[in-house]
C-alpha cells in the first residue's frame, strides 16, 4: 500500500461527569506504522495507554487517557504520522456540565414542497438524547409576533433508552418568505439555562437548480429492476424537494430515495443532490414516462422544474 495519512476520531463515554474519566482517540486508515500520540491536559493525574496497531495494510489503533480528576475540563489528543507529514489535534471535553446526557436541539426549516406547493409550511424543533419527556417544555417565539402560534408536540422513546421530542409549528407563507425569524426554547430542570435555537430564511444569492435525468445503465438490461437517476446541481439555498411521477401520477416516497444536499466543488456556494428511482423492467419496456420534479425557491413560479424520461424518447 502507498503512504496514507490517518483519520482521527475523538472518543468519549456517554456520561463523563464522574471520576475516573476515560477518553480516547481512534486513529485509522493510515500506512505505514507508526503513529505517535501525545495527550495534553490541565489534569495533573492522568495515565495514557497506546494500543498496538491492527491491520495488514491500512492500520487502525487507539489511544486512551484516564484521569482521576473531575476538574479537568479538556484533553487534547495530538497525532503525528511522519511518513505522510500528518499532524492533528483533537480536543475533547472531559466532563459534561450543563446538559443532561448531551441533550441537543435542532431546527428544521419548511420544505419547499410544503412552502410552495402545499402552501402549509411548518418549522420543526427536534430535541434529542433526553432521559425522558417529563418536565421538558418547548416554547416558540416569533420575531415580530408573540406568541408564535400553536405547536403540535410528540415524543418518541428509542432503543438506546433516550427520548426525543418533536415540536411542529405551522408558519405563515408570507412571513417566512419575507424573512421573519423564529426561536425554539427548550427548558428542563437539569439545564442551567434554556437551549435556544433561532432560524430564518437563508441569506445569500439565490441560484436555480439544473436538473438532469439519466436512464438505467446497460448493466441492468437483464435485471428485474431498473434504476433511474436524477442529478440536481448548482442550487442555493440548500432547501429543496424532489418528487417522482409515472405517467403524471405521483409515485410514493417509499419507492425513491434522495441524498442530503452536498456542497459543490469550487469557490461557489451551490449544492447538489442525487435522487434514485427503481422501476420494474416491464414498466420501462412499456415506455412509461417517468418524471423528476424539483421544487426550489429560486425557480420561476410555480417554483417547480420537471424533467421526463422514457425508454423511447418522444413517444
Amino acid at each position: 500500500a502507498s503512504v496514507q495519512e490517518p483519520s482521527v476520531y475523538p472518543l468519549k463515554p456517554c456520561k463523563a461527569d464522574t471520576a475516573p474519566v476515560t477518553l480516547g482517540c481512534l486513529i485509522k486508515d493510515y500506512f505505514p506504522d507508526p503513529v505517535n500520540v501525545i495527550w495534553h491536559s490541565n489534569s495533573p493525574n492522568m495515565s495514557t495507554v497506546n494500543f498496538p496497531a491492527l491491520g495488514s495494510e491500512l492500520k487502525v489503533t487507539t489511544s486512551q487517557v484516564t484521569t482521576k480528576s473531575k476538574s479537568a475540563k479538556t484533553f487534547t489528543c495530538q497525532v503525528t504520522h511522519a511518513p505522510s507529514g500528518f499532524n492533528s489535534n483533537k480536543t475533547i471535553k472531559g466532563n459534561s456540565e450543563g446538559r443532561p446526557r448531551g441533550v441537543n436541539t435542532y431546527l428544521i426549516p419548511p420544505s419547499p414542497l410544503d412552502l410552495y406547493v402545499r402552501k402549509a409550511p411548518k418549522l420543526t424543533c427536534l430535541v434529542v438524547d433526553l432521559e425522558s419527556k417529563e418536565n421538558v417544555t418547548v416554547t416558540w417565539t416569533q420575531e415580530h409576533r408573540n406568541p408564535a402560534g400553536l405547536a403540535a408536540q410528540s415524543s418518541t422513546r428509542h432503543h438506546n433508552a433516550t427520548t426525543s421530542i418533536t415540536s411542529i409549528l405551522p408558519v405563515d407563507v408570507k412571513d417566512w418568505i419575507e424573512g421573519e425569524g423564529y426561536r425554539c426554547s427548550v427548558n428542563h430542570p437539569q439545564l442551567p439555562r434554556p437551549i435556544v435555537r433561532a432560524i430564518t430564511k437563508a441569506q445569500g444569492q439565490r441560484s436555480a437548480p439544473e436538473v438532469y435525468v439519466f436512464p438505467p445503465p446497460p448493466e441492468e438490461e437483464n435485471k428485474d429492476k431498473h434504476t433511474l437517476t436524477c442529478l440536481i446541481q448548482n442550487f442555493f439555498p440548500e432547501d429543496i424537494s424532489v418528487r417522482w411521477l409515472q405517467d403524471e401520477m405521483l409515485i410514493p416516497n417509499t419507492q425513491h430515495r434522495t441524498t442530503a444536499p452536498l456542497k459543490s466543488n469550487g469557490p461557489g456556494q451551490g449544492f447538489f443532490i442525487f435522487s434514485r428511482l427503481e422501476v420494474t423492467k416491464a414498466h420501462w419496456a412499456q415506455n412509461k414516462k417517468f418524471t423528476c420534479q424539483v421544487i426550489h425557491e429560486a425557480l420561476p413560479e410555480p417554483r417547480t422544474l420537471t424533467k421526463t424520461i422514457s425508454k423511447i424518447p418522444g413517444k
